[in-house]
């Protein structure tokens, strides 16, 4: 059979054109794929303002950040209790830091954040599916007060500069980090009925990563390089601003002097729905009429952005700052426009509209801060909670300095 194939072979390459001629591959360098746990420290139970640590040990390993969740059990204190939509509800705030403390990257309002990215670009059937309701949200129909008393396993994937936007993260050359999650308040995590106490408990915390074995030659090569040039990542993060909007017709300081901003989001919350315990509390007011955006005397867009009737220039803006992935069960006419319960957000691309690769550098040449011209028909009582996406890079150093460029 062997010298068969062999003559086979012979007669095959003297009758194949030029270009169908080809060596057989060589063997592909041999990498393992190995799904690992990483227990948070502490616990094994968590209450509402708990801070949970998660370590990130340094390993041979790549790290596939897509293939990375957040996964742990919750249920609510009481059966009148209910998680708002999203299980993202109760982390508060997420900080990363390296091995020797240093703080990396900090994501406050991260509950408020994710849910305004949800209410924009998950759809009702994602939200029907296992996935779905693996991620907390209530799939068409659920009681959500019955699924939320009950304890389950939910699954979550961490936007973060680090953890996201790098698809293999080299575990070896960070030094390790700390990933650490704040839980919520149970008022804002929560809904209630028949006056209960908002509350509910977070256990068995943990990280779950696809990490790829490199052989032995890869880390090699892998660790000249590092020793040569150190290792850059990149990767987009965002920073938080408050905002007290109570004036109808108002200018309002955003003091963020970077040069990388790439985008911004306002969310406008009635400060009476916040106060009830029985209401969302990621819910969101249409109360404006119109807005535009100043920065070192400079006007963008050209014209204010109408928000008045359906909204429909504001959600255009929206559809930009989003890439036009923009079909969230969230955005229905009667939701995106609701006066004080549902998910109106304004969204402005930074960069389309720029001379400059990424933001506006006025912001940092001039030392000059973004200012938001509102207006609008009623006296407002809002919380206004502004959202700056920023470009950042980490630049890890064979020394164990790390440099964070923003």
């Amino acid at each position: 059979m062997s010298s068969t194939n062999a003559q086979f072979l012979q007669v095959l390459s003297k009758t194949l054109p030029p270009e169908m001629s080809f060596n057989l591959p060589k063997e592909s360098v041999y990498a393992k794929r190995q799904t690992v746990q990483f227990t948070a420290q502490g616990g094994p139970e968590f209450a509402p303002g708990n801070s949970i640590s998660v370590l990130l040990p340094p390993r041979d390993d790549m790290m596939d950040t897509h293939c990375t969740f957040l996964q742990f059990s919750a249920k609510t204190t009481d059966a009148n209790v209910a998680f708002c939509d999203g299980i993202f509800s109760v982390i508060d705030r997420v900080r990363i830091y390296s091995a020797s403390g240093a703080l990396l990257e900090e994501l406050p309002y991260y509950n408020l954040r994710q849910r305004i990215e949800a209410d924009v670009t998950v759809p009702q059937y994602l939200k029907d599916s296992c996935l779905g309701v693996a991620q907390g949200y209530f799939a068409s129909g659920a009681d959500k007060f019955a699924v939320s008393s009950g304890l389950h396993r939910y699954m979550l994937p961490i936007k973060s500069a680090l953890l996201a936007n790098q698809k293999h993260l080299p575990m070896k050359y960070t030094g390790g980090i700390r990933v650490e999650f704040t839980l919520a308040p149970g008022s804002d995590a929560c809904v209630v009925k028949n006056n209960a106490i908002p509350g509910y408990t977070v256990k068995d915390v943990c990280i779950v990563s696809d990490l790829i074995k490199l052989n032995d030659q890869q880390i090699a090569v892998m660790d000249a390089a590092f020793k040569k040039q150190g290792l850059k990542l990149f990767g987009t993060t965002y920073n938080h601003h408050f905002l007290n909007y109570s004036v109808p017709n108002s200018t309002l300081n955003i003091s963020d002097r970077l040069a990388s901003q790439k985008d911004i989001l306002l969310s406008f919350r009635d400060n009476a729905v916040l106060n009830d315990n029985a209401k969302d509390s990621f819910l969101r007011a249409k109360t404006i009429t119109s807005y535009q955006f100043s920065v070192a005397g400079r006007l963008f867009p050209q014209r204010p952005i109408r928000c008045d009737d359906y909204a429909s220039e504001a959600f255009v803006e929206l559809t930009n700052a989003f890439h036009g992935h923009v079909i969230g069960a969230g955005l229905t006419v009667d939701k995106f426009n609701a006066l004080a319960e549902g998910t109106f957000v304004v969204g402005r691309d930074l960069e389309s509209s720029r001379t400059v690769v990424s933001g506006d550098k006025s912001c940092k040449s001039q030392a000059v801060d973004m200012q938001v011209i509102l207006t609008s028909s009623v006296a407002p009582n809002q919380r206004v909670d502004a959202f700056i996406g920023i470009d950042v890079v980490y630049e890890f150093l064979p020394t164990g300095e790390i440099n964070i460029y923003k």
